[in-house]
């Protein structure tokens, strides 16, 4: 089962031109699972369907983080949530309140039960800095571990961690992450400037159950013939296997 987890960096930069992009790249790693944050949603316009429809894959959206948005030259009101797109429409699925700040905004998290043996969690932690928000990024991981695991069932952890491997909020998580992992942020063209900060996109099997991760490798990090990214964010692949 291969899953792939992409921040689409909501309707940023060249939209129009990037959701064509996403839905090419993807459509090369022939995906089983695709696990989307800040997921564009507002009248006309809808990262999610667009990508699902383009990939032929059932759609799962949790709307978050509302607010009034400038797109095209218009003001319009849009949620920036999670979604996740799945061969097949899930056994099961649900929403995760988070703890949150309101400098921040609503943070939730989103689950899927792709197999019967597997839970799959979308995650997208706070952005903000500070030893106060690493303290708040613990607490939300922990309340969707918490609330996303399911006793017989394998746990898939994947999403923007908004924090290294090496963070000390992430230790719940931190055996089965890689220190190593090439950056996923990157500019939003080739040749601009780019983070050479650590991964802070992550995929991690944290209760394995009959599955291991076989193949595991950064995607959607090759600009088109122009130069252009599909998002500022490069994506995980992740391929498991049963054991």
């Amino acid at each position: 089962m291969r899953i792939v987890t992409l921040n689409t960096w909501k309707n940023e930069g060249r939209y129009d031109r990037r959701l064509v992009l996403m839905a090419q790249a993807l459509g090369e790693l022939a995906p089983d699972v695709v696990c989307l944050q800040e997921a564009f949603q507002a009248e006309g316009f809808d990262t999610a369907a667009f990508l699902g429809d383009a990939l032929g894959l059932a759609v799962s959206v949790e709307a978050a983080r509302r607010k009034v948005r400038l797109h095209a030259g218009q003001s319009l009101d849009s949620v920036s949530g999670l979604a996740i797109l799945s061969r097949g429409s899930p056994q099961a699925r649900g929403r995760i309140a988070l703890p949150s700040d309101p400098a921040d905004g609503e943070r939730i998290a989103q689950w899927i039960q792709a197999a019967p043996d597997l839970r799959i969690l979308n995650l997208h932690l706070t952005h903000l800095r500070g030893p106060d928000a690493a303290d708040l990024r613990g607490r939300q991981l922990a309340a969707a571990l918490a609330a996303a695991t399911s006793p017989g069932s394998g746990l898939l952890v994947v999403g923007d961690f908004n924090a290294p491997a090496t963070a000390p909020e992430l230790a719940a998580v931190a055996a089965g992450l890689d220190p190593s992992a090439p950056p996923t942020l990157q500019g939003e063209r080739a040749g601009s400037a780019r983070h050479a900060a650590p991964a802070i996109d992550h995929a991690v099997l944290v209760d394995a159950g009959p599955w291991r991760i076989v193949l595991r490798f950064r995607g959607l990090d090759q600009p088109d013939a122009e130069g252009w990214f599909p998002s500022d964010h490069a994506a995980i692949v992740v391929d498991l296997q049963r054991a």
